[in-house]
């Protein structure tokens, strides 16, 4: 719905001439709760170190969205008792607050705007702006959330982020702060254990190790999977992730640094020998084949067990593939969810 300039005064905005000016550097806050951890009553504190994950993100958990928030941003989330807003809005702690502030000042001239407590609350003011965090949003948030869940769950006990909250918040040259709000919520039942604020540290280091191994063309369906519902959605994401990877993990091998170590060719052989193995290599143009080596060279973690599951995972795809029908309860999905979570290192 456009509002009205009735409505927008209603809601105490005024028109504002372009001679006033605001210039505001934005920052975005998305807020999810995490859900399968508590942070253990045995730990030393309630929340965790800060973690940067790029340059202008970084992340924290903690039990406490105004204390999180006060660290990454110098302002507290909510300006009611935080107990109360965490009852109303359904959710429990601990939470990840994930914090990216934009490169570049933005120009505000005039436009609709309120004060409240200080701050200043602008409706609409930049409708092709905030270019910085559409872009981070897109190609760099499903990297940090994969990389979160990665490393925050193990194979046996999964960890879902839940998104509660997005807020888009500025800061003028003033230190006026200038908000802009958006939110979306939804809820889940999981069963959670007990992780030391220390654990969730090393976690948190892991995540942001993890982050900068990650493409956004092949994470962004481990992302979707995450967020989907349906269970036939959430399985193809999940096989489209491993798809992906491996046909990319292939094309970074090497035959003389990477493969021919993995043949014991005799020295009688050596010639002939290597020219059989790199031609086998280099015809290994179809996902199983290219699936194997990359289990053989490159992903120790896994085993016959994990190469089975992906021969079960890939024959319902291509059944799938070919119109055959298949119920929702028959599919893999835990299968490949925990094949996918190997290869990117859940342990």
């Amino acid at each position: 719905m456009i509002l009205t300039s009735y409505a927008l005064e209603q809601m105490g905005f005024s028109e504002y001439p372009d001679s006033d000016v605001l210039e505001i550097q934005f920052g975005i806050v998305r807020v999810y709760s995490v859900q399968g951890i508590d942070l253990s009553p045995d730990s030393p504190t309630n929340l965790s170190d800060v973690v940067e994950f790029s340059k202008n993100c970084t992340g924290i958990i903690s039990n406490s969205l105004n204390e999180a928030c006060q660290i990454l941003t110098g302002e507290n989330f909510v300006d009611e008792d935080e107990d109360h807003w965490i009852e109303k809005k359904k959710v429990n702690p601990p939470f990840a607050l994930v914090y990216f502030k934009e490169f570049q000042t933005r120009i505000l001239k005039g436009g609709r705007r309120k004060e409240h407590d200080g701050s200043v609350i602008t409706y609409d003011a930049f409708p092709g702006g905030k270019t910085d965090i559409r872009k981070w949003e897109k190609e760099s948030l499903p990297n940090v959330v994969t990389a979160l869940v990665v490393n925050l769950s193990s194979l046996e006990r999964p960890v879902n982020l839940v998104p509660i909250e997005r807020v888009i918040s500025g800061t003028t040259t003033d230190g006026v702060t200038v908000f802009d709000f958006k939110m979306t919520g939804s809820a889940k039942l999981t069963t959670s254990y007990g992780k030391t604020s220390t654990e969730i540290n090393t976690s948190l280091l892991k995540s942001s190790e993890t982050f900068n191994t990650l493409e956004y063309k092949t994470s962004r369906h481990f992302y979707s999977a995450l967020n989907e519902k349906d269970r036939l959605k959430q399985f193809l994401n999940y096989f489209l992730f491993i798809e992906r990877t491996t046909h990319s993990q292939f094309q970074k091998l090497n035959y003389d640094t990477d493969v021919i170590a993995a043949f014991n060719v005799p020295e009688r052989l050596l010639n002939s020998g290597k020219l059989f193995f790199q031609e086998r290599f280099n015809d290994s143009k179809n996902l199983a084949q290219r699936f194997h080596w990359c289990a053989i060279l490159v992903w120790h973690q896994l085993d016959d067990k994990d190469v089975a599951n992906f021969f079960e995972i890939k024959k319902t795809r291509d059944k799938l593939t070919h119109g055959e029908d298949i119920s929702e309860a028959d599919l893999p999905v835990e299968k490949a969810r925990i094949l996918a979570s190997k290869i990117l290192g859940t342990v």
